[in-house]
């Protein structure tokens, strides 16, 4: 999975800019947006019927809290999968949680991460995936951190299983630099709006 050293700079170029303009968001508005869109993943397709959800937990300032997201879903008897990160093969693995106090540990880079001792679950049985990112365009097309975990787990989910972002405004820039590795979402829900890519 190897980049074009131009690409890869330009990339990274957009990464910085976008993370300084969320971080340069109005504190209040911000809250307000982020209660906005978790409020309105559960309409997202497929999000209602999905009986095993897996969803990321928040890792940087920047990123969306999805701890409420995480535990509405668990209060609500959902089968809830959380990945950690393999440091040694570069990929993610899968883990159900069930408490967010005794299954979450702290993993790479100190993002809590499901402990090993969770039940570990094939991608095969995921039913709709929240992934996360830094910049996203109109085709749903995303920058990730630059590690390419994303990447490579999402061919491995089955074809019909939904793939969603959520995301505010200032991270949606058109066009971005797409490779032959990067994996297009389903779709990105903003405060203005769902982006959809393709059916």
């Amino acid at each position: 999975m190897k980049s074009d050293p131009a690409v890869k700079a330009f990339k990274k170029a957009l990464r910085t800019s976008t993370i300084q303009a969320i971080r340069d968001l109005d504190p209040d508005a911000r809250r307000a947006q982020e209660a906005l869109l978790l409020d309105q993943v559960a309409e997202l397709p497929g999000y209602r019927d999905a009986k095993t959800l897996l969803l990321y937990v928040k890792a940087f300032d920047e990123e969306i809290d999805t701890l409420p997201l995480i535990a509405k879903a668990l209060e609500a008897s959902r089968r809830v999968i959380c990945p950690r990160v393999d440091k040694v093969a570069h990929q993610l693995e899968l883990f159900e949680i069930e408490d967010l106090e005794r299954d979450l540990e702290p993993g790479v880079l100190g993002i809590p991460e499901p402990r090993r001792t969770c039940r570990v679950v094939a991608p095969g049985e995921v039913d709709w995936v929240l992934v996360p990112g830094v910049v996203f365009d109109l085709r749903c097309n995303r920058i990730g951190r630059g590690a390419g975990h994303y990447d490579r787990f999402l061919p491995g989910v089955r074809p019909k299983v939904e793939t969603w972002a959520i995301a505010f405004d200032c991270q949606i820039l058109d066009p971005i630099p797409v490779e032959s590795h990067d994996v297009p979402l389903r779709g990105v829900l903003t405060p203005a709006g769902r982006i959809a890519a393709r059916a």
